[in-house]
């Protein structure tokens, strides 16, 4: 698939509404593993990274559940393209910054990918539509199981699977939930709800992940550390904890829409009319006003729109996908131009109830 198909395909996993999808956007798993008797990427050479690229490709090309993953490169494709994968939430930022031989194999419809030469030789990670841990977990693990019987994972009995970071040992597993929490934000809550997730062992990201901030709403919620912790446990403490703030929030807009109601459907209506009109358009505004309409789909005060539309905006507004719809590189004005063309064409069908 070309990374331009991506962008008109129907079948990528965000596409799909998951369990409690008004709150919770996405779930994400990742494992990390390390191949055993080589070097960390970040200490390796470039022939040494090479063997790591081959060899994974190898096993991946060896398996009937991974065969038909689209295998990148990374070093052999352009800074625009490996920001559109960063933005269809295929790597990381910093894979995609990173140096020397790195690739990726995926498949957006299952929402798989698996990182080689990231931080560690291999990262598999698989994203859900809503609140799916247990299931997007599951389906990894099966993944991992069976490269596992093809690659050589470095093990110690004592610390579990070794990886470049002291944090990641043990099962070397990340949960994590990305939560839309607009009643909070507006009630001036969330840093309540940060300092809670804090002390039970979690930590707060922003949309893209680790080194990025809080955007709008929107936030991710993930584990700290595996070590000393069986993958199972993770995957409930994560789940449970994301189940009573999703609860929260839910109360929360009860509440304020008890309370508030006129005002917050105003602002609902305010930002749909400024998305379909506007000429342009900065990200954050276009972030905004996404929040606001996320809230009037749950709440049924807009209409010929739904929330897996809206999720694909959110990956759609970003600048490489922009560029890439374009067909051109654009300035910062013809972006926000572009932002604004996409923002209406998108929500035409959607109205006011």
């Amino acid at each position: 698939m070309a990374f331009e198909e991506m962008l008109t395909s129907h079948n990528d996993w965000f596409l799909c509404p998951g369990p409690s999808c008004g709150v919770v956007v996405s779930s994400r798993v990742r494992l990390a593993r390390n191949l055993e008797g080589k070097k960390f990427p970040h200490h390796a050479s470039s022939t040494e990274q090479k063997e790591v690229v081959t060899e994974v490709e190898k096993a991946i090309g060896s398996l009937p559940m991974t065969k038909h993953l689209k295998m990148v490169r990374l070093n052999e494709i352009s800074s625009l393209d490996r920001q559109f994968l960063t933005e269809h939430q295929i790597i990381s930022l910093e894979h995609a910054a990173g140096l020397g031989e790195r690739a990726v194999a995926f498949e957006p419809e299952s929402g798989l990918s698996l990182l080689v030469n990231e931080e560690d030789h291999l990262r598999l990670q698989v994203y859900r539509a809503g609140l799916s841990l247990k299931e997007g977990f599951q389906f990894l693990n099966e993944v991992d199981e069976a490269l596992g019987k093809q690659l050589t994972y470095a093990k110690d009995p004592q610390l579990g699977y070794l990886t470049a970071c002291p944090t990641n040992l043990g099962t070397a597993l990340r949960a994590s939930v990305m939560l839309h929490l607009p009643a909070l934000a507006y009630t001036n809550r969330l840093a309540q709800v940060f300092n809670g997730v804090n002390q039970v062992g979690l930590t707060v990201r922003g949309i893209q992940g680790e080194s990025t901030q809080v955007a709008s709403a929107f936030f991710q919620i993930s584990n700290q550390s595996s070590l000393g912790k069986k993958s199972t446990e993770v995957i409930e403490h994560v789940d449970r904890v994301a189940r009573q703030i999703v609860e929260l929030e839910l109360q929360t807009q009860k509440a304020v829409f008890q309370q508030e109601g006129i005002k917050i459907q105003d602002r609902i209506c305010r930002a749909l009319g400024t998305l379909k009109n506007a000429k342009m358009m900065s990200i954050k505004e276009a972030m905004d006003g996404l929040s606001a309409l996320r809230v009037g789909v749950e709440h049924k005060i807009l209409t010929g729109i739904d929330l897996p539309k809206l999720n694909h905006l959110l990956i759609l507004i970003q600048p490489a996908h922009l560029a890439k719809i374009a067909a051109r590189e654009l300035n910062p004005e013809q972006e926000a131009m572009e932002r604004a063309r996409i923002l209406g064409l998108y929500l035409k069908p959607a109205e006011t109830v």
